[in-house]
């Protein structure tokens, strides 16, 4: 089992409300359009910083969901609505095998 984790720093505490909305956009799209259950979520203390991840079973999944993205217009839409409200070079993203 391989855990996804992306986050990314929001600009200000002004824009964490835009970012959450983007959040749950995001993540709903992807939960419906690929029978996911990717998760969200907001660091609490001193930083804007803003969480996603899911769980697969193989790095091969994770690629085949990547190729997937990359051609799913409503997805790159939603991205283009957020541009705005993330720290330039902020984003990062995680793979963690799963011991336990």
């Amino acid at each position: 089992m391989y855990r996804f984790i992306r986050s990314a720093a929001v600009k200000s505490a002004v824009d964490m409300p835009g970012a959450l909305q983007f959040c749950n956009e995001v993540t709903s799209h992807i939960n419906k359009a690929y029978n996911m259950s990717m998760k969200t979520g907001a660091q609490m203390f001193g930083s804007t910083r803003v969480y996603w991840f899911f769980d697969m079973n193989s790095l091969e999944e994770m690629a085949q969901l990547n190729a997937k993205l990359m051609q799913d217009r409503p997805y790159w839409e939603i991205l283009a609505k957020a541009k705005d409200l993330w720290v330039e070079g902020s984003l990062k993203d995680t793979v963690v095998t799963m011991i336990g």
